[in-house]
């Protein structure tokens, strides 16, 4: 996937005055205003749509094809009086960004039909000489490039989800950053305190920024809430029970995540289980043994389309059963045996065991 051919060369090696005019038709006409989002026009006989970016300074702008042709993508460099600088083809493009300099850095992402993980990053400078041709092993998207157009950078899909910066002046990677909560995020140049950095983003929002040399400089709060979440869960592993149980409720309260506000659900329902059987093997039908059954059930019915969370309701109803049935309150324990014979029927999984059927044969 590397460049296909050079179209033209530097915009400042051509001499107005010498041009032939019965010479061969130009390989690229433009035929829109090249401030507009899409702009039409011809490369080599075939009509092409492109979409524009600007440098931030305004005095280059970038055109890279966005539909299908046989000979790849064009990528076209103008300046700022509209002269066509120098133009290049890859595979296909994904996203282009350019620098005050003019240098312009381009994601290849390759034939449509290839279903290798593969993709190639190009950074070209303003003469159209080729800096950077960095072939990965992954899928990649987005690319960004600093003012100045010494640095470029662009980030990877499953499974290396990795950010990649590249020094555009000395044409090496310098720095490569595990992505493990992203996967082939956006990233975008800036400084915090006067130095350099990179903004990892998430959807719209920035979400971390590293330095050059791939530490962490600043988190959102949405990162520092995540953060805090692992250290919790991680902490809660080597507690004891009864922590344990505090430190899964401040994570499960900190999560905005679906899933992972199940899975901490599960963890807690699991964790109140343990904790209600030590209680009962050391005091007995307690009140606080009949209160972490129930917090138990709680989370349990929460995970409920999960095996886990109809087996966990199960377990903890059959248990309950027990009890009044000891009791003598053969109408509440009959209850939740059925409760569970409900919940095997509207899920069509098996929940009762052969004791629980006679019991309920017995008790109706």
């Amino acid at each position: 996937m590397g460049l296909l051919s050079r179209l033209f060369g530097s915009g400042n090696d051509t001499d107005s005055g010498s041009k032939d005019v019965s010479g061969p038709e130009p390989d690229i006409v433009i035929d829109s205003p090249l401030d507009k989002e899409f702009i039409q026009g011809e490369f080599r006989g075939e009509r092409v749509t492109f979409s524009s970016v600007p440098s931030p300074n305004g005095e280059w702008r970038c055109l890279y094809g966005r539909t299908g042709m046989n000979c790849g993508t064009p990528i076209v460099l103008v300046r700022g009086d509209g002269e066509v600088q120098h133009a290049f083809a890859v595979t296909r493009a994904e996203n282009v960004a350019v620098a005050n300099t003019g240098h312009v850095v381009v994601t290849d992402i390759g034939e449509a039909d290839n279903q290798d993980l593969a993709g190639t990053l190009h950074v070209v400078a303003p003469d159209g000489q080729p800096s950077i041709e960095h072939e990965f092993d992954a899928n990649i998207w987005e690319c960004s490039i600093t003012e100045d157009g010494r640095y470029a950078s662009t980030a990877t899909h499953n499974p290396d989800r990795s950010v990649y910066i590249f020094d555009v002046e000395s044409q090496e990677l310098i720095t490569e950053f595990e992505t493990s909560n992203l996967n082939g995020p956006p990233q975008e140049f800036g400084e915090i305190d006067g130095e350099l950095v990179l903004y990892l983003f998430d959807g719209d929002e920035r979400y971390r920024a590293i330095d050059l040399d791939g530490n962490t400089v600043w988190k959102s709060q949405k990162l520092e809430s995540q953060d805090r979440i692992d250290e919790l869960l991680d902490s809660s592993e080597r507690a004891d029970m009864q922590e344990s149980i505090e430190l899964l409720e401040e994570a499960y309260e900190l999560t905005d995540d679906e899933n992972r506000k199940k899975s901490i659900a599960n963890k807690l329902a699991d964790a109140h289980w343990k904790l209600s059987k030590e209680i009962h093997k050391e005091e007995g039908d307690t009140d606080a043994w009949w209160a972490h059954l129930n917090q138990a059930k709680q989370y349990y019915y929460e995970i409920v389309p999960w095996y886990d969370g109809k087996k966990g309701v199960a377990k903890v109803e059959r248990k309950q059963a027990k009890y009044h049935l000891k009791e003598g309150d053969e109408e509440t324990a009959l209850q939740l045996l059925q409760s569970i014979s409900e919940l095997e029927e509207e899920h069509d999984v098996q929940l009762l065991t052969d004791a629980d059927k006679e019991k309920i044969e017995n008790l109706s």
